[in-house]
């Protein structure tokens, strides 16, 4: 008697690699690779500089006080009458927007660095430059028209464009001729949202 024989299949072979289990990741990977190289664009069409910050100019006035006696205080014979010197620097700034983006005036300082060591200013605001000038006429001419208007606190400054302005410091109990022998000045500007401030040089 012939016995039935069962039909004899052949397994394919699996030539492919077995299914990711995973099929998030490549999609993550992609993902991060686009992001980096729109970074990478980014950084490399905007400006590496915020802005650009030149002193163009400095008017100088140094006035000398002398300090009378009221009438009811004593003098002692020999000991002269009290005085002071000052220096009053003001500079004509230029600030260039080099961003897409509006930039702000934060803050300012300057110092000055002499044979005697360095020399912090005191920024004159401009609500205060009308008494101090009520104090000091000469120094009218220095901030009044034509001359440039004076940099406020949060002055902004537009993509692309420049904005000049004048800037008041004091430098106290310092002369004229101390000033014109000095080493070097700088000046230090602060802009709002950058943490790295942008020093130029005094002329």
């Amino acid at each position: 008697m012939l016995q039935s024989q069962e039909p004899i299949v052949e397994q394919d072979l699996q030539i492919a690699p077995p299914p990711d289990p995973n099929p998030l990741i490549p999609k993550l990977l992609i993902a991060a690779a686009v992001m980096i190289l729109i970074g990478v664009g980014v950084y490399m069409l905007n400006p590496r500089k915020t802005a650009e910050i030149t002193v163009q100019k400095t008017e100088i006035f140094a006035p000398h006080t002398e300090f009378s006696e009221m009438p009811s205080s004593s003098h002692l014979i020999g000991v002269p009458a009290q005085s002071e010197d000052n220096v009053y620097v003001v500079a004509t700034v230029s600030i260039a927007d080099k961003l897409r983006l509006p930039i702000f005036l934060d803050s300012v300082s300057a110092t000055m660095t002499s044979d005697a060591g360095s020399l912090q200013a005191t920024n004159v605001s401009a609500l205060d430059l009308p008494r101090l000038e009520q104090s000091f006429p000469q120094l009218t001419p220095l901030v009044s028209p034509p001359a440039a208007p004076p940099l406020r606190f949060e002055d902004a400054v537009s993509p692309g464009a420049t904005r000049v302005g004048t800037i008041v410091f004091l430098f106290p109990h310092l002369t004229a001729q101390a000033w014109a022998a000095k080493k070097s000045a700088t000046l230090t500007v602060y802009l709002a949202h950058d943490a790295a401030p942008i020093q130029v040089p005094i002329p």
